[in-house]
């Protein structure tokens, strides 16, 4: 009589149903994957505007807070902004959009090209701010201006306009409240 002998390994049944749970794995994670992948994209799209925005808010903010006048105009469908200068006192010191001495008479333009918002000093013309889809400008009177900037990766419940912000001519305002 033979005596049967056990001999280890697993049968077909238990090579495909690993082979089946090994599949759905290696499909979840990429899935997973997938997915953390499209988040990162969109979290960076979001930090580039957002540094964009940033920037312009800073560069526009300070232009127009030291100017002492404004003029809004329209160049190909974009807004352009210029700041001027008239009331710098001796030994007050004023920068321009791009770092450079302001004195009297100086203007800074601020201008898109639908690409990007760039700043014009008289000295030099410099990017500040990257995909810059639509830069509009509004006047508020002789004293202020709405800027509305949309960039590209904004989220999309921010509107077609982007994000606006007020800055109002601090020197302007400040002269008429002291005048007697």
């Amino acid at each position: 009589m033979k005596k049967m002998t056990s001999t280890s390994g697993f049968t077909l049944i238990e090579l495909l149903i690993a082979m089946l749970l090994g599949l759905v794995l290696v499909l979840a994670c990429s899935s997973v994957y997938g997915s953390l992948k499209n988040t990162l994209n969109t979290a960076k799209q979001l930090s580039e505007a957002q540094e964009s925005l940033r920037g312009a808010f800073n560069l526009i903010s300070r232009s127009v807070r030291q100017g002492d006048s404004i003029g809004i105009s329209t160049l190909n469908s974009q807004g352009e902004l210029l700041v001027t200068y008239q009331d710098i006192n001796t030994g007050d010191q004023v920068l321009s959009c791009l770092g450079n001495t302001r004195s009297n008479g100086n203007s800074d333009r601020f201008y898109s090209d639908g690409k990007g918002l760039y700043c014009d000093d008289g000295i030099g013309n410099q990017l500040i701010a990257l995909n810059v889809e639509k830069f509009q400008l509004q006047a508020i009177g002789t004293e202020g201006v709405n800027v509305s900037i949309k960039v590209t990766g904004m989220p999309t419940n921010m509107g077609t306009n982007g994000l606006t912000f007020t800055v109002a001519l601090r020197q302007k305002i400040l002269a008429r409240i002291t005048a007697p």
